[in-house]
């Protein structure tokens, strides 16, 4: 029985990792350089960011919410908010099974950091950040290697590489101005 249900998961697993922008393959993983999120963009340094953010990627809006995406070549994948921040470390973090997280389309990958705070949840892989905000939806905005929508009463936002955006959020309403 074994036998013939290995076929079977190998055939659903594969596809889905394959479809991945980027493999999530543990080397990978504990080499922060070769990351889609490292290769980005970075945009001017805001005021208020904590010191161990290295690299702002992205500014989203929602509501009286002012968020930043952020990474560090350490390995650290972050968001500022009004007041606080928070971090995951990934390369310190086990792979889980692949997942997909509501709202979010595209492929599942292994979520390998993940931080709460308040309305804010930020789950955090190497190839994108989904960013979702509970409760607040009006004049959401974002900049820099973000795109937005709303969905279920908040705002869903991914940061990361275009193919990362457009896998993750294809029917995107909220896009970067310019």
């Amino acid at each position: 029985m074994i036998r013939r249900l290995a076929p079977a998961v190998a055939f659903v697993l594969l596809p889905a990792l394959g479809a991945c922008s980027a493999p999530a393959k543990e080397p990978m993983l504990k080499d922060p350089a070769r990351w889609p999120l490292a290769k980005l963009e970075e945009l001017p340094r805001p005021a208020g960011l904590p010191q161990e953010a290295e690299r702002a990627l992205a500014r989203i809006k929602v509501g009286s919410i002012g968020l930043t995406a952020w990474i560090n070549s350490s390995g650290l994948c972050g968001l500022t908010g009004p007041g606080w921040s928070m971090n995951a470390d990934l390369t310190k973090s086990d792979m889980a099974e692949p997942t997909q997280e509501d709202g979010f389309s595209g492929p599942g990958e292994p979520q390998v950091g993940g931080a709460q705070e308040s309305k804010v949840t930020l789950f955090c892989t190497p190839t994108r950040m989904l960013i979702r905000v509970e409760g607040e939806t009006s004049k959401p905005s974002v900049s820099g290697n973000a795109v937005a929508q709303i969905y279920r009463g908040g705002l869903n936002a991914v940061v990361g590489t275009p193919e990362a955006r457009r896998e993750s959020l294809p029917g995107a309403t909220v896009t970067p101005a310019g």
